[in-house]
């Protein structure tokens, strides 16, 4: 995927990004192909494979660019409680519910996975204390947890209350259902 800081590729692969949602809201994704994100982004096939390689980076560029979890916005310099993260997690889920209703419906909310790790891995608030390894097992843990907790919550129709969305993804990470 294209990282660099050439206006006129940033403006395509723009271009390209929006092209593929509005495909996405009308068709499967599946049946997507690339040909229709360019004549629909009006670029060339070459400027595609430059930017992207594929769709499933065009979901990770809106999902880093557009759409992803930024843990701990609140916390300025302490370390992000469970509480915290809980409550970010679910008005983020209640805030992104389109766009992570397409990911679901197309059964590819697992793209999501990447950028909530890298979002914990990135974040000065997360395990500030521990090392990078430790780091790392925990953000995959909450990046597993969060992203399957998002897709149920999606699939179910979003029949929870932002207070028990909330109460269930703390309940789940603070262990509170593995006590009997």
């Amino acid at each position: 995927m294209y990282k660099g800081t050439n206006k006129t590729a940033l403006c395509s692969q723009n271009n390209i990004a929006d092209a593929f949602v509005r495909l996405l809201r009308e068709n499967n994704y599946t049946s997507i192909s690339v040909s229709g994100i360019c004549k629909t982004a009006q670029v060339s096939r070459q400027t595609f494979y430059s930017l992207f390689e594929s769709k499933e980076n065009i979901i990770l560029y809106e999902l880093s660019k557009k759409h992803c979890f930024q843990p701990g916005e609140s916390c300025e310099t302490k370390a992000l409680s469970l509480e915290e993260l809980s409550c970010e997690y679910s008005n983020y889920i209640l805030e992104k519910k389109e766009f992570l209703s397409l990911l679901v419906e197309n059964d590819i909310i697992y793209l999501m996975h990447e950028c909530l790790f890298d979002s914990f891995i990135n974040c000065s608030c997360f395990e500030p204390e521990r090392s990078r390894e430790y780091r790392e097992f925990v953000a995959e843990f909450f990046a597993g947890g969060l992203c399957g907790i998002a897709k149920i919550y999606i699939s179910h129709g979003c029949r929870l209350s932002p207070a028990q969305l909330h109460d269930m993804i703390y309940n789940l990470f603070s262990g509170n259902y593995l006590v009997r």
